[in-house]
């Protein structure tokens, strides 16, 4: 699958529901090359990362898409000689640094009407294609990044 098609496609989902205040921006690796991948759980997951990072920003603000091929990259125990890395950056207030270390346990949220489930679901998902996800935060830049194995087994 072309991660960039899966990517527009999430894109256009969230910016609808996100309004016009939210800019959405695309910094695509044109090098990228194709991935073996559940389609249904990848929109999944990218759809709870770019809703939250549009929660964050309040209604106003970009979000900011990047797609990069990372090479030698290690996910557990397993080196990978090429993976996938899909970024969703906002320039929101950051995660809270008490939450920093849990905000993938389910029922961790900063979000007074959120349930606490998008990021342990989106974790759960990614995990199924041998992948992984991390952040990075602090005020005024929040970066998740989905870590994706290019040869991968298949997905449960």
């Amino acid at each position: 699958m072309n991660a960039h098609e899966l990517i527009e496609y999430v894109v256009k989902i969230v910016a609808a529901e996100v309004g016009k205040g939210v800019k959405i921006g695309r910094d695509y690796d044109p090098g990228l090359p194709q991935i073996s991948l559940d389609r249904d759980q990848l929109v999944q997951a990218l759809v709870n990362l770019l809703q939250n990072a549009a929660t964050a920003l309040d209604g106003q603000g970009p979000i900011t898409v990047r797609s990069r091929a990372v090479t030698n990259f290690t996910i557990g125990n397993t080196h990978h000689r090429v993976i996938a890395s899909i970024e969703i950056e906002d320039d929101g207030p950051g995660i809270p640094m008490e939450l920093q270390g849990s905000v993938f346990y389910p029922l961790v949220t900063g979000n007074p009407q959120g349930t606490g489930l998008g990021l342990q679901t989106a974790q759960e998902l990614v995990s199924r294609h041998g992948g992984l996800i991390e952040f990075d935060s602090r005020p005024g830049r929040t970066v998740f990044y989905v870590r994706i194995p290019l040869e991968q087994k298949d997905p449960d």
